[in-house]
């Protein structure tokens, strides 16, 4: 088992538990933190909805910098996933718990954000950065949103990743008759960093290999993104929150086009900005290199200190 390649400047917080619907989720909030390393007033709060097969200590560089910077985070692992669901419990989710689990952590941050007096973002990575386009149409709480920011979302498998047609097929029958049939997907490493520390991490990691998922929820992430890229019921025209997408040019999992797509059914409104990154591939703010990651990362808390005025 490797080392997390990053060794956090700010106090690692405590996982936590809570029951809801069934599970036993795992979560944790990162407070913004001084040059002291004592706990400071944030200037808002960042949500994190994470990527398929992801968990918390994959964040931890992306959140000890938001730390720095003024900003305090939470991190829930998604039902599927990481420690709230070990074990055989892997990759069994389906659409109705992935918005209504996500319903009630917004709606306790929406509370506690309030008693602090700061704004709360919701930012989403992959699968994540999906499931965030998607809350921002249509979501319970979505008009309470400061802003809403992706990276490398999945709205388009781009065809390195893309399964076969004969599967794409069968898909909507097999997530019907079989939904809690799992199955390794394998984990793509080349395509998710350029970084070789964080290529040996994740390769060596028990909480990231195997990479199991339902077929329920393989379907129901990839009818998400189809939702947004033909944009379905006309459902991005419902987004009015400041959105940023960030998407790595080099991204061989998720299709840089997907976020042109969504793009270009926003760019009317003048609250949408896309950016891409040269030599980026998939895990732009979680596990690419130290120079990209700053790059784009710079670019986020740009965005952050915008609109938490």
């Amino acid at each position: 088992m490797s080392e997390y390649p990053y060794e956090p400047k700010t106090t690692i917080p405590k996982v936590e538990f809570e029951e809801f619907d069934g599970a036993k989720f795992a979560y944790m909030l990162w407070p913004s933190y001084a040059e002291d390393n004592q706990i400071r007033q944030a200037k808002a709060r960042v949500l994190i909805v994470h990527g398929f097969g992801e968990y918390t200590q994959i964040y931890y560089r992306m959140m000890d910098k938001l730390s720095v910077n003024g900003f305090e985070s939470f991190f829930f692992d998604q039902r599927g996933t990481g420690e709230t669901s070990p074990g055989k419990l892997k990759g069994l989710t389906n659409e109705r718990y992935t918005f209504n689990d996500l319903n009630h952590f917004i709606s306790t941050n929406l509370v506690e954000c309030k008693e602090k007096g700061i704004p709360l973002f919701l930012w989403g990575h992959s699968m994540g950065g999906g499931i965030v386009l998607n809350y921002a149409c249509t979501g319970k709480h979505k008009d309470d949103i400061k802003s809403f920011i992706v990276s490398g979302p999945l709205v388009v498998l781009h065809p390195h990743s893309a399964p076969n047609k004969i599967t794409i097929f069968f898909s909507s029958l097999l997530a019907k008759c079989l939904p809690n049939f799992r199955i390794d997907t394998g984990l793509d490493l080349e395509g998710i960093t350029s970084d070789s520390s964080y290529r040996q991490f994740l390769a060596n990691d028990p909480m990231s290999v195997p990479l199991y998922g339902s077929f329920r929820q393989i379907y129901d992430f990839l009818e998400r993104g189809k939702a947004l890229y033909y944009n379905k019921d006309n459902r991005l025209s419902k987004i009015t929150a400041p959105l940023f997408i960030q998407h790595g040019k080099d991204d061989t999992i998720n299709d840089p086009r997907g976020s042109q797509k969504v793009y270009d059914f926003l760019k009317s409104n003048g609250n949408v900005k896309l950016q891409f990154y040269e030599n980026a591939r998939h895990s732009i703010l979680s596990l690419e290199a130290d120079n990209t990651f700053e790059t784009v990362f710079n670019d986020l808390v740009d965005w952050l200190n915008l609109y938490s005025k």
